[in-house]
Order: structure tokens, then C-alpha cells, then sequence
């Protein structure tokens, strides 16, 4: 009995060191360490993007894991608390919200496309972001960068092609959607400097699914080709597979979104689409590999940024850079060697160059095109 009373009281008097330590350490403005770094992430896990953002979040596992087995940064390791956009603004604008009031998040990697939205809030709760593919940002700030490569740098392949083949007259479709009104913008200037003509415009909404109307009309234009940049994936297949069913004989040209398997899968028709798409980073083959043998599953159009965008804020912090406002100095100054690209920011927090190729759809499959 004695023996009990003499190790419950070593213990309450163990319990009462620990506490008093830890006041001194408060008292005399010492802190224990948090014992992991908080990086949220923003992705579409359902919904039309859910392909681009499972393979956006999977990167940023990917780079995240690989700095936590080599014993984090400073020791302490990273913590990725993750939330659905939906491909939904408002719900990706509630699950960026609920990432910076509830989790205190003071970085995040994301979110999928929707950077108009995102952007906003960057700069509003002074949070920084880094998306692998924001899109279209109307009013760039310090606090928003977008690893995706720009809409100019998409079109200007296809246009090339165009003027080398003779194509002079075009039939132009594009979704009421920032990204693809981009697309549309920039494909138009860079056709004006080459003297191909928009004969007509059609606009349609992100998830329009009767074009039948529209189809007839092109069928009655003397054109020579169609361009085509639509929001979500079912739109263009729709929209290819109908012009199938009206005998619309014309190549149809689009933009880099074309590249999404369920869009095949869902609507064989698009076979023999043409788009721009970004030429492989000087180490992504290595890196789709690894995600392959990790994950079981090919990676999105921008898995690879994904690890990219998370690397380099990963490197900020290992750098010392512990608020958004000096990692938007350092990635302002940055070149960083990625998987991806050989990545750089100008002014508005978009990367400087990349290269791009034309692609197309043959026998189901995404392969480079050539003729």
C-alpha cells in the first residue's frame, strides 16, 4: 500500500512539473513547436474537373510524402488538409473560406481551374496560393500564382498549323466561361496577325447540350475548319458528336481541355480532334511513372504541376519564408527546375513560357499529331 501511494505521488508530482514548465516556457515567451505545417488544398475531387483535381491533389501527396520521409522541414512534418471544390465556384469558394477561417491555413496549393474566384480571396484574407491550373485571373495580385501555362501560349501552334495549311476561313464556338472566352480572345488575335478570317461566332453555355441549331448554320458557311474551346468536357463531346450525326464533314480544333479521357470514353466521336496541349516537362515521364506506380492510375493534364506548385512551397519554407507575403517575394524571383517546366513568374504571377505541340485523337488514344 505504501508502495502504491509513493508512485501516485510521483506521478501527480511529475504531472505538476510538466505543468509549471510549460507556464515558464509561456511566461518567458517560449513556445513549443507545432508539431506539423499546415498546407491546405483546394481541388475538384467530383464534378466535370474531377480528373484534373484527383491528379492535382495526388501530386501534392506525392511531393508532400517524399519531404516527409526525409524528415519534413525544420523537423516537423507537412499536413495536407484537403477540400472538395466540386467544380462548383460557390462550393470552392466555401471550401477555400472554411481552409482559411476554421484550419488557419496560411498557404494553399489550388484551387482547380476557378482561379477568377480564388484569386479574390488570396488577396482579401492575404492567404498565399499556388495553382497548378487556375486559368484566367482578370486581376492578378501578390498573393495568387498559377503554374498553368497561358491561353496565348496554347492557341499559337494551332494557328501556325492553320496558316501553314491554307485554312483561311473559320467557324468559331466557345463556352460563356473565363477560361474559354480567353481561349477565344487570344485565338482570334493571333488569326487576325495571320489573315484568317472568323467567318461567324456562336456563343454557348459552359453546359450546353443541344447544338444542333448551331451545327446547320456552320453547315451553310462557307468555312474551312472549326475552332471550338468549351468549358467542361460533355459540352464538346456533345457538341462533337452531333456534328457526326448532321454530317458536319470539317476538322474540328480545340483547346487543351480536350484531353481528358472520360471525354473519349463517353463520346468516341471526337476522334480526330486537333489541340494545342503543352510539349512534356524535361522530367515528367519519369514523374507519371512514379505516380503510375503509386497510385495505380494514369496522372491528370496537371498532376505535374500539382508537385511542382507544392515544391515550390515547400522550398520557401525550407528557405525561412514563413509568411505569404515573403513567399510571394521569393516565388516572384524564382526560376525552379520542376517536372513540368522550367518554371518562372512575370507581373501578373504567370509563368514566362512553355513550350506547346499539336496533338489529336487517334484510335481513342492522345497522340502527337503529325502531317
Amino acid at each position: 500500500m505504501i508502495t502504491r501511494k509513493i508512485k501516485i505521488g510521483a506521478i501527480i508530482s511529475l504531472i505538476i512539473l510538466i505543468v509549471m514548465s510549460l507556464l515558464y516556457l509561456s511566461i518567458t515567451g517560449y513556445s513549443i513547436k507545432e508539431e506539423k505545417i499546415k498546407i491546405g488544398g483546394v481541388f475538384h475531387l467530383t464534378g466535370a474537373g474531377a480528373f484534373w483535381g484527383m491528379g492535382e491533389m495526388n501530386g501534392v501527396l506525392m511531393a508532400i510524402d517524399e519531404v516527409n520521409l526525409k524528415g519534413g522541414i525544420n523537423e516537423k512534418q507537412i499536413e495536407l488538409i484537403t477540400e472538395n471544390g466540386e467544380t462548383d465556384f460557390p462550393k470552392t469558394i466555401n471550401a477555400i473560406q472554411k481552409l482559411i477561417n476554421v484550419d488557419e491555413v496560411d498557404f494553399i496549393v489550388g484551387p482547380t481551374w476557378f482561379g477568377q474566384v480564388a484569386s479574390p480571396l488570396a488577396k482579401q484574407f492575404k492567404v498565399l496560393m499556388v495553382s497548378p491550373s487556375a486559368g484566367v485571373v482578370p486581376e492578378p495580385n501578390e498573393y495568387f500564382f498559377d503554374v498553368w501555362p497561358t491561353e496565348k501560349q496554347e492557341v499559337i501552334p494551332i494557328v501556325d498549323y492553320m496558316q501553314e495549311k491554307g485554312i483561311k476561313r473559320i467557324a468559331l464556338i466557345y463556352s460563356l466561361n473565363d477560361f474559354s472566352q480567353s481561349v477565344r480572345n487570344n485565338f482570334v488575335e493571333q488569326a487576325k496577325s495571320r489573315n484568317i478570317k472568323i467567318i461567324e461566332e456562336f456563343q454557348v453555355s459552359p453546359d450546353e447540350k443541344d447544338f444542333k441549331t448551331i451545327i446547320l448554320k456552320i453547315k451553310e458557311l462557307n468555312v474551312d475548319a472549326i475552332y471550338g474551346t468549351f468549358a467542361f468536357y460533355p459540352s464538346q463531346g456533345t457538341f462533337s458528336k452531333q456534328a457526326k450525326e448532321l454530317n458536319l464533314n470539317l476538322t474540328i480544333y480545340s483547346s487543351s481541355g480536350t484531353e481528358i479521357p472520360d471525354l473519349v470514353q463517353a463520346y468516341p466521336q471526337v476522334e480526330g480532334t486537333i489541340y494545342g496541349f503543352r510539349a512534356d516537362g524535361p522530367k515528367e515521364k519519369e514523374f507519371a511513372k512514379n505516380y503510375v506506380k503509386k497510385f495505380g492510375s494514369v496522372p491528370s493534364q496537371s498532376s505535374a504541376y500539382a508537385y511542382d506548385s507544392a515544391n515550390m512551397l515547400i522550398q520557401a519554407l525550407k528557405s525561412d519564408k514563413q509568411t505569404p507575403e515573403e513567399i510571394s517575394v521569393y516565388l516572384k524571383d524564382i526560376t525552379y527546375q520542376g517536372v513540368s517546366n522550367t518554371i518562372s513568374f512575370d507581373n501578373n504571377g504567370r509563368i514566362t513560357s512553355k513550350p506547346f505541340i499539336l496533338k489529336t485523337i487517334k484510335d481513342g488514344k492522345f497522340v502527337q499529331y503529325n502531317n
